[in-house]
């Protein structure tokens, strides 16, 4: 029988092959190599050491993502996710998370130390999309939270979710706002608005009718008009040639007719150039003050009117005309010269007289001349050449003596000046302390380094206060107190400082007020004349010419100088305020606009009082520390620049100011009407070209 192996049994089992040794020989089975097995388990050892040191090292890390149904996938190796939470390493691990209508988030995080921790993720909705539509369906721009995002009616694309202030703007329409909340997440929303109309129905005619109508500088039609404005304020203005110009500023309510009848146009006026010989003559038209001539006079036709001419030393003028509506004339007038009796007596007698710089002959003599200043040289060979002003009087015959000094006196008199002996022609130079005709004390000062201005980092800085170094070489003399109403009436007997809100401000040791620059400087120049000292200030005809820098005559303070004895203490930092560095003032500090002063004043310190509602005597307040009063509060003061908003920054020696201004001369310090911080401070500094009874001055000269 032939030996078989089958496949299967008859029952269908499989049978498993088997090995038959050969006749008279044992079998044994064959099995893996032991290295195999060995690498085998330390393959498995290795891993589960891994597993367990990852398990043991790993940190359970909570992730929370707002929305919920984001997906979240930790792009690190290796990790292990069981549920909500993840075991990772500590580090940097980057996550990803996903959700529908949000911005994917895919970042690095840290993984802290800490055994158990929470990552929450809020997810950015994506923009959305807005539809608008209008009634009527005009032209208008979407602005959202301020910003223009599209126009519309349509689709604005791409508005970040959330609440938004909604806008919608346009031209002849009232602008509509609301607030929206953008649901994002790339989802069109819609908003229906409807617009209310921004314009008012306006009809208007004029007498004559024809005249050009312009609504805010554009042409809207001629008259008789009806027509729309849009809402707001309107500067409505009519032109018809041959007649004035009529304006007016209207405020349009939306819906609200303006019906403004007949306006009836005034005829134009006509034109008078008008010039003067000398010019500088003070004009007036029908008792109403113009100006100065030369200058340009409109009058109104078809009437009379009175024209008045007023000019020191000369006579009053007064002429009555008319004009044709749309004329310009010119008119060329001559003033007559006032003129006064002065006698003139002189030693030696042949000495000759100079009058405003012409040759007058002899100088004894009668002589007729107008009543304004003149300048008067007295010269004779051998002889000290005399200079002096003389203002003649009308009604008044004035007389006059001078001696002439010779070389041999002018030379003993210089000599006693070296020897220390008094200067018998006016103040000396050398004294620390000296006193004017008048009274009125001045202190030498040798000045020293001053930062005018402000720095841009001040608050209360104004733009005209640039900040510029100057030095102050020459010595100088400053009053202590400003000059009062009895000392200016020993120069002008019938100056009048007029009263405030019924409180006197002319009584005699109250500051003068109410004068201009000008007139201020003749008095500088009267009382040099009375101290014997050489003038400052060049003055014809009631006009400053110039200066003599050279001159030690009274004058007013520099602004550097003004400013440096305001601010600059004799040992210790520059003062913020005229009292020190801290505002308010100190009770007793000066004169300002206290809580008693609110009928004379708009705005007041409620926490200072001075017992002063308007000016006060010179010197009722404590002295700074260079012993001067005053300036601070009291009185603003004239100072001897001229004004320009922009001062050169460069740095200056004993600047006397530019040559020329833009406003006037400078203002310093603050006054009785002063209460703010900007106002009060050193630094503030104003320009005028007429004075009030805010503003009056102080003297100075130089010393040498």
């Amino acid at each position: 029988m032939t030996a078989e192996q089958p496949n299967s049994t008859a029952s269908g089992e499989a049978i498993t092959p088997r090995h038959f040794a050969p006749p008279g020989k044992t079998h044994t089975a064959r099995r893996p190599p032991l290295t195999l097995w060995r690498g085998i388990t330390l393959i498995v050892l290795t891993l589960a050491l891994v597993c367990a040191w990852f398990v043991l090292t790993a940190r359970s890390v909570g992730v929370k993502v707002e929305p919920a149904n984001a997906s979240v996938d930790v792009l690190a190796w290796p990790t292990i996710n069981i549920g909500d939470h993840w075991l990772l390493r500590a580090g940097q691990r980057r996550v990803r998370a996903t959700a529908p209508g949000y911005v994917t988030f895919e970042e690095a995080v840290l993984v802290s130390p800490a055994q158990l921790q929470t990552l929450e993720i809020t997810l950015q909705k994506l923009p959305g999309h807005l539809r608008v539509r209008l009634d009527p369906a005009v032209p208008a721009a979407l602005h959202v939270d301020g910003q223009e995002l599209g126009a519309v009616p349509g689709v604005v694309d791409n508005i970040p979710a959330g609440m938004r202030e909604i806008e919608i703007r346009s031209e002849r329409y009232l602008p509509h706002l609301e607030t929206l909340e953008i649901e994002g997440k790339d989802i069109e929303q819609t908003l229906d608005v409807v617009l209310k109309p921004a314009w008012a129905e306006i009809s208007l005619n004029s007498r004559p009718p024809g005249a050009v109508v312009t609504v805010d500088r554009k042409v809207l039609g001629t008259t008789p008009l009806s027509g729309e404005l849009l809402y707001g304020r309107r500067a409505l203005s009519l032109s018809l040639e041959g007649y004035k110009p009529w304006q007016q500023t209207l405020t349009v309510n939306p819906g609200t007719e303006v019906n403004l009848g007949e306006i009836v146009l005034a005829k134009a006026d006509g034109i008078i150039a008008l010039s003067t010989t000398p010019d500088g003559a003070t004009v007036t038209v029908d008792g109403e003050y113009r100006g100065h001539s030369p200058l340009s006079l409109p009058l109104t036709p078809d009437s009379k009117h009175r024209l008045t001419l007023l000019k020191e030393g000369y006579k009053p003028y007064e002429h009555t005309l008319s004009v044709n509506s749309g004329q310009r004339e010119a008119l060329a007038l001559t003033l007559q010269p006032e003129l006064a009796t002065v006698h003139l007596e002189t030693s030696p007698a042949e000495a000759e007289l100079l009058i405003d710089g012409e040759p007058h002959g002899n100088a004894t003599q009668t002589l007729s001349l107008p009543t304004f200043e003149h300048e008067l040289i007295v010269r004779a060979p051998g002889y000290a050449t005399y200079q002096g002003s003389i203002t003649p009087r009308k009604g008044v015959e004035k007389r006059y003596r001078i001696r002439l000094k010779t070389q041999a006196e002018m030379a003993r008199e210089a000599a006693q000046k070296t020897d220390g002996s008094p200067d018998k022609a006016g103040p000396g130079p050398a004294s620390s302390m000296v006193t004017t005709h008048d009274g009125q004390q001045m202190k030498l000062f040798t000045g020293g380094k001053v930062e005018l201005g402000a720095a841009a980092r001040d608050p209360a800085r104004r733009d005209n206060e640039v900040q510029r170094t100057v030095k102050l070489q020459r010595p100088f003399y400053l009053a202590l107190k400003e000059v009062t109403n009895a000392d200016f009436h020993l120069f002008l007997a019938n100056h009048t400082a007029g009263a405030v809100a019924g409180v006197e401000l002319d009584a005699d040791l109250l500051p003068v007020v109410g004068i201009s620059w000008e007139l201020a400087a003749s008095y500088c120049n009267w009382l040099s004349r009375r101290d014997g000292l050489p003038p400052f200030y060049r003055i014809r005809y009631g006009d400053v010419l110039g200066v003599d820098p050279a001159a030690t005559g009274y004058r007013l303070p520099t602004e550097a100088e003004w400013e440096w004895a305001a601010k600059v203490p004799p040992d210790g930092p520059a003062l913020n305020f005229p009292w020190g560095a801290k505002f308010p003032p100190p009770p007793g500090a000066g004169n300002f606009a206290d809580r008693g002063a609110g009928r004379v004043a708009e705005r007041t310190m409620d926490s200072y009082e001075d017992s002063f509602v308007a000016t006060a005597p010179v010197g009722s307040f404590k002295a700074n520390s260079h012993g001067l009063y005053d300036l601070g509060g009291n009185v603003a003061e004239w100072v001897h620049d001229f004004y320009v908003a922009k001062p050169s920054s460069r740095p200056a020696i004993d600047p006397l100011g530019p040559a020329a201004g833009q406003a006037g001369h400078v203002i310093k310090g603050s006054s009785w009407r002063s209460s703010t911080i900007t106002e009060l401070r050193p630094s503030a500094r104003t320009g005028a070209t007429a004075g009030d009874d805010t503003i009056g001055f102080r003297l100075a000269r130089y010393a040498q």
